[in-house]
């Protein structure tokens, strides 16, 4: 193994920014960021890996702690005042019923963490919603983040390490 090189200091900072902009922004796809990354073969895989999971944690983490901490805002508490005086229809009884159990499963000790760490590897459920699930929970934050982590080190590197398979189409 040699010197990092400034290529791979700068493939690694800018997955890390998109990792945090596609954790942020569901359109910016991440896998398809690590493939055509590793398609393209400019940059090792490690570098991509890290890089798009440290910033895939770095996002979530941002996710999490909005909504934790943001109850505690004035426009979201006078928002949740506002819908609580409005009539409820099914759907909504429904939907309430769905997220307090969801809440439910997240913010266990036993299935919380699990549930990240397949959301985080698999993306059923979608990561972006555990995350969001998993801030209204007690969950603890470190634990959330070393989760995430270790679930996206492990997604990516199925996606980088897939397309050494492929061969690119003859010049």
């Amino acid at each position: 193994m040699g010197v990092i090189g400034w290529s791979q200091i700068a493939a690694l900072l800018t997955s890390i920014g998109f990792g945090v902009l596609s954790a942020l922004v569901p359109l910016a796809n991440a896998e398809a960021y690590v493939f055509a990354s590793q398609l393209a073969r400019k940059a090792g895989p490690l570098s991509v890996i890290i890089g798009v999971a440290v910033g895939q944690t770095i996002g979530k983490v941002l996710l999490f702690y909005g909504v934790r901490r943001g109850k505690e805002f004035r426009g979201v508490r006078r928002h949740r005042a506002v819908l609580r005086q409005q009539p409820v229809g099914p759907v909504r009884t429904r939907l309430r019923r769905v997220l307090a159990y969801l809440l439910l499963l997240v913010g266990q000790k036993r299935w919380g963490l699990p549930i990240t760490f397949v959301a985080a590897v698999v993306g059923l459920p979608p990561l972006y919603a555990v995350a969001l699930l998993a801030g209204a929970t007690r969950m603890r934050l470190g634990y959330f983040a070393v989760v995430v982590l270790a679930g996206r080190l492990l997604r990516f590197a199925l996606v980088a390490y897939g397309v050494a398979g492929i061969r690119p189409f003859p010049s």
